[in-house]
């Protein structure tokens, strides 16, 4: 049980890596969600790019989990040239990239939101690659 313990304390005692994983999980819903209405609604929705998009969210996921790993061995006193909140930065890398990946889709749903400020804004915050490949 001990072991176990070693490897959930970089969640179950870090606040700020609890807020990061919650809103990553919430981006990532949000982000399947709108995926899906926008392909519905294009009638191009596909089991096959929803597997593929399945397999982005599962490896986003896959990195929150090696994050965890890392900080278990940092904070278990390993030198492995890293210190800091590994996990908590792995998760709000991951969230402005779910935030970009809903900006992506948010403006096929309405091409019009492209033009305002606060979208402007917001994109000029994480820069567009027009990458299809984060639809779900």
């Amino acid at each position: 049980m001990l072991l176990i313990d070693a490897f959930v304390s970089p969640i179950r005692d870090s606040f700020p890596a609890q807020v990061a994983i919650i809103a990553l999980l919430l981006l990532i819903c949000l982000d399947c969600i709108f995926g899906i209405g926008n392909a519905l609604m294009k009638k191009e929705f596909s089991s096959d790019k929803m597997r593929q998009g399945i397999g982005h969210k599962c490896s986003e996921l896959g990195f929150v989990l090696v994050g965890m790993v890392v900080d278990t061995i940092v904070m278990e006193g390993f030198d492995i040239g890293l210190n800091g909140p590994i996990l908590t930065t792995v998760a709000i890398y991951l969230c402005i990239m779910e935030i970009g990946s809903l900006l992506e889709t948010f403006i096929k749903i309405n091409p019009s939101l492209d033009n305002t400020p606060v979208f402007k804004l917001l994109s000029a915050v994480h820069v567009l690659d027009g990458d299809e490949s984060t639809d779900d």
